[in-house]
C-alpha cells in the first residue's frame, strides 16, 4: 500500500516544463504546460502541424513540429517535471514530521526554515538551536540551511528509534527524500484547459495556476542567482516554499469530498448505454418484463439494429446504417419498430429506482417494446424498488457482453430476488387494488359467487374456490377472507415451498384476478356517506373530561375504533389492508383529535372537529403543525440518512462470507434475550447452544419455543475467520446468494433508515402517548428512532456487543422487521484493538475491543474510503504509517490484486 515516492528515480526520464506561456501561434507552446510535444497531441494520431498521420504510423515522431503520433489518451497518462533554482523542503516528510514528532520538532523545524540567522550544533550529545549564530560559542561546528533541517532530523530519529518509537524508521530509512529539486507536473487531462468567449482564452483549472506561479518565480530567481547571501537566499526559499505547499494542499483537495478524483471518478462513473424514463404499471406483463419505449430502444441498441439492417441487405456500410437509425430516431419514423421487436427477444435489461438503498433497488427484466414514451413495469415490481407512479422514473442499463447478459439472468433477474435479504421474507408482494380485489372475492361480495361447492375436499364459496385456483395443485385448500396480511403469509409461504417458476405463476394469477374483481366491484367514494349520525355524541362523549390525558386515551381506545368500524360504509377498504387506517377514518369523520408542534410537544388544545365537519380557522392553523413537521424531518433528515447509510455501507464493504468455511472452531458466543415471537423468527438460521450443550439451529419449527428465554448464538462478532465462517454467520447465506454479506447488513440498516424518514411524512403531526407518567406528553416521533440509531453507532458509552446489539436490533425492529445476524455483522465490524480487528487477534478474550464510531471505521477498513471520505492528508499519512494494516477490496482491485 502506499510508500514515499522516490522523486529522483520517478523524475529521471520525465521531459521538462519551462515556460508560463500557453499559447503560440494558437496552438499549445512546445515547452509549456499543455505542450503536445511533452504530453503527445490533442486528438488521436494528429500532428502540431494538423496532419493526420492514422494508426499505421503510431509510434513515431512527426519530424516537422516534434509531436509523438499515437493515442490522444496519452495526455492522461504523461507526467513532466519543473527543476527548482534550490532545493525545498518535501511538503509530505515534513507532515509526517508534524505527525511523528509533534509539537517540538514543529517548532525547531520552523525556526530552521524561517529565520536566515538561524543555526544548529551540537553541545556534546545535546541539539542546540539558535536563532542568531552570534549566539554560537567560539570554535564550535555548526550546521545552516539544509545542512541543519537535515542534521535535526536525523538526530531526532536516531534517539527515538533508540527509545523504541520505529515509527521514525520510516524517516530514517527515506532521508533522501527530505528535500526536492523537481515539482512533478500532472498530466494535463487531470488539469484541463477549455477554450473560452474568444479564440485565444482559455479556461483552466486552478491547479495550472500553481504549477504558473512556481515557474514565474523560478524565471526570476533564476535571473538573480548568482551568488546570494543568506538573507536573499532565505527570502527566496520562504517564497518558493510557500507556492509548493500550497500546491501539495491543493492536489490534497482535488482528492477529497464528492467532486474530488476520487469519490468523483474512480468510485463513480457514468454510464453508456442507459436510458431514463417515468414509469407507468401494466397489470398486462409478467413478473419478469418490462417495456422500454420505442425510441430510447433504437437509441440503446444502434448497433445491432445497424447490423440487422446490414445482415438483410438495406445497407452495405455501418455508417449508412447508423444514420438511417439516427434519422428514424429523429422523425420517430416506426419503421425499425419490427426489427428492433426481433432484436429485443433475448436481451434482457437492468432497471434502477433512485435512491438505490439496497440491492433490489437494481433487477434484471426481459425486454418489450412499445411505442409509448414510458417504460412500464409489473405492479408487483413496485416494493423492492419502493416505486410508486406519480411521475418516479426509473434508469434502464444495458449489458452489452455475452458473460454480462448471463450475469443479470443468472443473478440480476427480479425472479431470483423474489426473497429480501434483510429479513428472508418475499419482497413480490401485492397491494392495493389486488388486495381489495381478493378480499371482496374471498369476503363473498359478489352475489353470482357466493354459492358452496366442494373442492379439495372442503366446503367453499366459488369466490374463494376462484382465488384457491391461483395457488399450487397440491397446496391445501384456504378458506376465510382473505386480507393483506394473510394474503403475504400465504405467498411467503409458498415461495418458501415451490420452485421459483411456481412462485412466479402464482404471483402473477394473484395479480390477475386481483385486477379483475376490483375492476368488477369498482368502489368509489361518496361525501355523503361518510356522515355519522352519532358523530356529534361521540365527540362530546371523547372530549368531556378536562383532563387532556384521558382524553388522549378516549381518542384511541378501541371501542371508538370498534364504533367506526361498523358504521363507516367504506370500511372494507381498511379491513382488507388495501390503504388508509382507522386513524385517518376518524380525523375524517370523528374528530381530528390532538396535534403536536415542531418539539414534539402536544398541543393541549384538540382539534375537536372533523376534517368532514370542518375546522374552525384557529383549528385549522394549529392543524398545518403536522403537515409542516412533516416536510421539515423529510428535509432535515433525509441527508442525515443517506449520509448515515453511506458511512454504514464502507464500514462493513469488507466483511464477506466463506461458502468454503463450515465452521471456524470459535468457542465464544453472543448471549441474546428473545423477549417476543417476532424477535424468535427474526433469528431463524442461527446456530445456538441447546440445552445439552449441542450446536442447534433455530428453524421455522422450533422457533416460538425460544420465547421468553435467555440463549447463547454464534456470531460474527466472534468468528475468527478473516470471511466469516457459515455457522458463525448462520443460514441466511442461502438467501443472500452473495459473499459480501457486510454490505447487505450495511443496506438492510441504511434501507430502513430512509424508510422511517419518508414515513414520518405521512404519519407526523397526529399525537400519541408515549410514557406512562402524566407530565411525558412526548409525540412517540419515528425520527427520534433515527437519531437514537446514529447516536448508538456513533458513541458506546461503555455498552458491551451483545447490548449493542439489543439496542440496535430493537430500534429498527419497532418499525421493520430485519434479521438479528445483520445487526451481528454491523457491531463485528465496529470492534477493534489498535489498527486490527478485535475478532481476529490470537489471546483477544485477555484484549478489551475498542468500539469505533462508523464515521471512522472506513479509514481503518481500507486506505482509499479513508481517503475518499475523510480528512485525506490525515490518511496519506497514515497510510504511509501502518501501510501494512489496509486489506480492502477497492485497495486491492486499484493495485491489481486478484480478489479471490
Amino acid at each position: 500500500m502506499p510508500s514515499i515516492l522516490n522523486y529522483q528515480e520517478f523524475c529521471e526520464n520525465l521531459r521538462e516544463i519551462t515556460s508560463t506561456k500557453k499559447l503560440d501561434k494558437r496552438k499549445f507552446y512546445e515547452h509549456g504546460l499543455f505542450s503536445e510535444q511533452i504530453f503527445g497531441p490533442v486528438k488521436n494520431y494528429t500532428c502540431q502541424c494538423g496532419v493526420y498521420h492514422g494508426i499505421s504510423r503510431s509510434g513515431g515522431t512527426c519530424n516537422k513540429c516534434g509531436v509523438d503520433i499515437t493515442n490522444s489518451n496519452e495526455r492522461r497518462r504523461r507526467f513532466a517535471k519543473i527543476i527548482l533554482p534550490f532545493r525545498v523542503v518535501n511538503p509530505i516528510m515534513l507532515d509526517l514530521l508534524y505527525e511523528i514528532g509533534g509539537s517540538q520538532i514543529r517548532d525547531n523545524l520552523f525556526t530552521l526554515m524561517k529565520n536566515d540567522l538561524s543555526a544548529l550544533y551540537m553541545d556534546g550529545d545535546d541539539l542546540v538551536i539558535v536563532k542568531n549564530t552570534s549566539a554560537i560559542p567560539n570554535g564550535t561546528k555548526f550546521y545552516e540551511t539544509y545542512d541543519a533541517i537535515r542534521k535535526l532530523v536525523e538526530i531526532f530519529a536516531q534517539k527515538s528509534i533508540d527509545s523504541g518509537d520505529d515509527r521514525w524508521k520510516i524517516i530514517q530509512d527515506n532521508i533522501n527524500q527530505l528535500f526536492l529539486r523537481e515539482i512533478i507536473v500532472l498530466p494535463p487531462d487531470l488539469r484541463p484547459a477549455s477554450k473560452g468567449d474568444d479564440k485565444y482564452s482559455y479556461q483552466v483549472d486552478k491547479i495550472n495556476r500553481y504549477y504558473t506561479q512556481i515557474l514565474s518565480k523560478k524565471e526570476s530567481m533564476t535571473e538573480t542567482i548568482v551568488e546570494l547571501d543568506k538573507k536573499t537566499f532565505y527570502s527566496y526559499f520562504k517564497q518558493l516554499q510557500r507556492d509548493v505547499d500550497e500546491l501539495y494542499e491543493h492536489i490534497i483537495q482535488k482528492m477529497s469530498k464528492k467532486g474530488g478524483l476520487i469519490r468523483g471518478n474512480i468510485l463513480g462513473k457514468r454510464i453508456d448505454f442507459s436510458g431514463r424514463a417515468v414509469i407507468i404499471p401494466d397489470p398486462t406483463l409478467n413478473l419478469d418484463e418490462c417495456v422500454l419505449p420505442y425510441l430510447m430502444f433504437i437509441e440503446l441498441y444502434k448497433l445491432p439494429i445497424s447490423k440487422r439492417l446490414i445482415e438483410i441487405g438495406i445497407f452495405r456500410l455501418l455508417n449508412e446504417a447508423i444514420d438511417f437509425v439516427d434519422e428514424c430516431e429523429k422523425m420517430n419514423n416506426q419503421v425499425l419498430l419490427k426489427i428492433a421487436e426481433e432484436i429485443a427477444v433475448d436481451e434482457v435489461c437492468l432497471l434502477n429506482r433512485q435512491p438505490s438503498l439496497h440491492r433490489l433497488g437494481m433487477m434484471g427484466f426481459n425486454i418489450k417494446i412499445s411505442l409509448d414514451k414510458v417504460i412500464k413495469i409489473h405492479p408487483l415490481a413496485c416494493p423492492g424498488f419502493n416505486a410508486d407512479f406519480d411521475g418516479d422514473q426509473m434508469a434502464v442499463y444495458i449489458p452489452i457482453s455475452e458473460e454480462a447478459k448471463q450475469e443479470v439472468r443468472d443473478k440480476f433477474m427480479i425472479t431470483q430476488n423474489l426473497r429480501n435479504p434483510s429479513n428472508n421474507s418475499l419482497t413480490t408482494v401485492p397491494s392495493q387494488d389486488i388486495v381489495l380485489g381478493i378480499y371482496m372475492l374471498t369476503a363473498n361480495k359478489f352475489p353470482q359467487f357466493k354459492d358452496k361447492v366442494d373442492y379439495k375436499g372442503t366446503h367453499l364459496s366459488q369466490g374463494r374456490v376462484i382465488f384457491n385456483e391461483c395457488l399450487p395443485k397440491d397446496y391445501p385448500a384456504v378458506d376465510g377472507e382473505i386480507r393483506e396480511k394473510i394474503l403475504i403469509e400465504i405467498l411467503n409461504d409458498i415461495s418458501k415451498r415451490y420452485p421459483i417458476e411456481e412462485t412466479k405463476n402464482v404471483l402473477d394469477k394473484i395479480k390477475t384476478i386481483g385486477f379483475k374483481y376490483s375492476t368488477l366491484f369498482g368502489s368509489s367514494m361518496s361525501l355523503q356517506s361518510c356522515y355519522l349520525d352519532r358523530a356529534q355524541e361521540m365527540r362530546d362523549n371523547i372530549y368531556s373530561s378536562d383532563e387532556v390525558r384521558d382524553q388522549l386515551v378516549e381518542v384511541s381506545k378501541s371501542e371508538t375504533q370498534d364504533l367506526l368500524k361498523r358504521e363507516f360504509k367504506y370500511s372494507y377498504l381498511i379491513e382488507s389492508g388495501a390503504r388508509g387506517s382507522w386513524d385517518q377514518v376518524r380525523q375524517i369523520i370523528l374528530t381530528r383529535g390532538f396535534v403536536s408542534n415542531f418539539h414534539g410537544q402536544i398541543l393541549p388544545t384538540p382539534i375537536k372537529n372533523s376534517l368532514l365537519s370542518g375546522l374552525t380557522e384557529e383549528e385549522f392553523f394549529n392543524s398545518t403543525y403536522g403537515c409542516r413537521k412533516g416536510l421539515l424531518d423529510v428535509a432535515l433528515n433525509t441527508g442525515t440518512s443517506g449520509y448515515l447509510s453511506r458511512k454504514l455501507i464502507f464500514t462493513c464493504a469488507n466483511l464477506q462470507i466463506d461458502k468454503n468455511n463450515e465452521d471456524c472452531g470459535s468457542t465464544d458466543f453472543l448471549e441474546v434475550f428473545i423477549p417476543s415471537q417476532r424477535k424468535a423468527e427474526m433469528m431463524i438460521g442461527k446456530f445456538f447452544k441447546d440445552e445439552n450443550g449441542n450446536l442447534d439451529m433455530i428453524t421455522e419449527k422450533n422457533f416460538k419455543s425460544l420465547v421468553n428465554k435467555t440463549i447463547l448464538v454464534r456470531s460474527p462478532i466472534y468468528c475468527k475467520s478473516e470471511r466469516l465462517c457459515k455457522t458463525c454467520y448462520g443460514n441466511l447465506h442461502e438467501v443472500t446468494r452473495s459473499k459480501f454479506v457486510g454490505v447487505i447488513a450495511a443496506q438492510a440498516l441504511g434501507e430502513c433508515n430512509t424508510q422511517l424518514i419518508l414515513r414520518t411524512f405521512h404519519t407526523s403531526g397526529v399525537a400519541v402517548i408515549k410514557g406512562d407518567s402524566s407530565t411525558e406528553m412526548q409525540q412517540e416521533d419515528i425520527v427520534g428512532d433515527l437519531s437514537s440509531a446514529s447516536k448508538l453507532l456513533h458513541k458506546f458509552q461503555g455498552k458491551t456487543p451483545a447490548e449493542i446489539t439489543n439496542d440496535l436490533f430493537n430500534i429498527y425492529n419497532s418499525n421493520r422487521r430485519i434479521h438479528h445476524v445483520h445487526f451481528e455483522c454491523v457491531v463485528s465490524q465496529l470492534m477493534w484493538y489498535g489498527y486490527y480487528k478485535w475478532r481476529l487477534l490470537n489471546g483477544r478474550e485477555k484484549l478489551t475491543p475498542e468500539f469505533h464510531s462508523v464515521q471512522t471505521v472506513p479509514s481503518y477498513e481500507s486506505w482509499l474510503l479513508g481517503l475518499a471520505f475523510s480528512n485525506p492528508k490525515k490518511h496519506i499519512i497514515k497510510g504511509v504509517l501502518y501501510s501494512g494494516c489496509y486489506k480492502g477490496v477497492m485497495d486491492k482491485l486499484l493495485c491489481g490484486e486478484k480478489i479471490e
